[in-house]
């Protein structure tokens, strides 16, 4: 029985002129990826610096993933009863004073200060994603959006590895809390773009009253294709961060691979996040969402099926082991995430409290997937259980909607 998702035709009203630069879209669903890794070079000065262990000083990086899932559910209100832009300029000003603290916390030496600075700058930088999703959702009809998501996909790609080496040489160079002030500087650029920016909606005074929030989100939790969409997206983000937490002990612990080595090998899966996204967009102008999906899980998992098969014979080669069976992967995840987050948003009359739920789903399903790494060993079986298991989660996601008629 072949598996359709429906097709859904909308009359909200939409901008006519809307003024979205794509440079401005780009730095805002970036935002969030910035902050979090930015520092990361910085960690064993950090552990140093205030004479922790390697586990403790993690709490940076836990309690910034639980900020993130946690504010994306506060900008869908806020975004209803002021606006998208009060939205972007409340989430901005927190990640530039949350900065800031952080900075201040190497001052005085506070290590609580700066995990709690973290939370924040994880509250205040999470707006770019729920905002960038919004805007773009309710300024373009859903092909168009899709096309648009798929390159805004591209910067989630190449991100990651920008804002690690741009953090190396800061923190090379003028230390860990460099960092931060690098954080500032992004944050009063994306201020100045957003003030650029065309306003889409008009204030909603109920938006933020108890009642009418409660239902409004209970009315977005019932939408299964809004719970689908954020289930295959953290799905689909689950996967990179689950490598990127285990690949280093995996290859250069396990696999014998140097820093230098594993450094080069990285580029693969972000090669394979930037192909993905532009095969995306170029099949969002022939092909539907649904198209996209079936073929992004079909890619990620005959890709988990390679990986299992060159492990069992090349079981020493972390090149191929590892690093190419996820780079096809990432070429899979970026079809995944683009057409799961247009299906989703495009089935949502409230596009603010749609895109906070869809990610909110999306985040909490990371969190939660990277927390539970700590109580298993580090070993190549284990990434391989877990990717299995990610699939078949796709898979009966796939056959449930099939059946239900999402």
């Amino acid at each position: 029985m072949k598996f359709l998702f429906p097709t859904q035709k909308y009359t909200e009203n939409r901008p006519k002129q809307a003024n979205l630069p794509m440079i401005t879209l780009l730095l805002m669903i970036s935002f969030a990826t910035f902050n979090a890794v930015l520092f990361t070079p910085a960690l064993p000065n950090i552990t140093r610096y205030f004479s922790i262990t390697n586990n403790i000083v993690q709490l940076t990086i836990t309690w910034f993933l639980v900020g993130y899932a946690i504010g994306q559910l506060l900008y869908g209100p806020l975004a209803n009863r002021f606006g998208r832009k009060p939205s972007l300029y409340t989430g901005i000003g927190i990640q530039i004073v949350s900065s800031f603290l952080c900075i201040l916390a190497g001052l005085i030496h506070s290590f609580f200060l700066l995990v709690l600075a973290r939370f924040f700058l994880a509250i205040g930088s999470g707006v770019g994603l729920t905002i960038a999703f919004t805007l773009v959702n309710e300024s373009f009809v859903p092909k168009v959006a899709n096309q648009k998501i798929a390159y805004l996909i591209l910067a989630l790609s190449i991100m990651p590895g920008l804002s690690i080496a741009l953090g190396g040489i800061l923190n090379h160079h003028y230390g860990w809390m460099s960092c931060f002030y690098a954080g500032i500087v992004y944050g009063v650029v994306l201020l100045f773009l957003t003030t650029r920016l065309t306003e889409t909606s008009m204030p909603n005074p109920k938006a933020l009253k108890f009642k009418y929030l409660i239902q409004t989100y209970f009315n977005q939790l019932q939408n299964p294709a809004l719970v689908v969409g954020g289930l295959l997206m953290g799905g689909a983000t689950c996967f990179i961060y689950i490598f990127t937490t285990l690949a280093p002990f995996i290859a250069i612990d396990s696999l014998d691979m140097n820093s230098s080595e594993y450094g080069i090998a990285s580029i693969l899966p972000p090669i394979g996040s930037v192909l993905g996204a532009l095969v995306s967009a170029q099949l969002a102008k022939k092909y539907s969402y649904q198209y996209g999906i079936r073929l992004g899980i079909l890619i990620a998992g005959v890709s988990v099926i390679l990986m299992v098969f060159v492990t069992w014979f090349f079981p020493r080669n972390p090149l191929l082991t590892l690093f190419f069976p996820v780079f096809l992967i990432c070429v899979g995840l970026s079809l995944i995430y683009s057409n799961a987050s247009t299906f989703a948003i495009s089935n949502s009359s409230d596009k603010a409290h749609g895109s906070a739920v869809m990610n909110f789903i999306n985040l909490t399903l990371v969190t939660l997937s990277v927390l539970s790494l700590s109580f298993f060993s580090s070993t190549q079986h284990l990434l391989l259980i877990i990717y299995t298991l990610i699939i078949a989660g796709m898979i009966i996601i796939y056959r449930f909607i099939q059946f239900k008629k999402v």
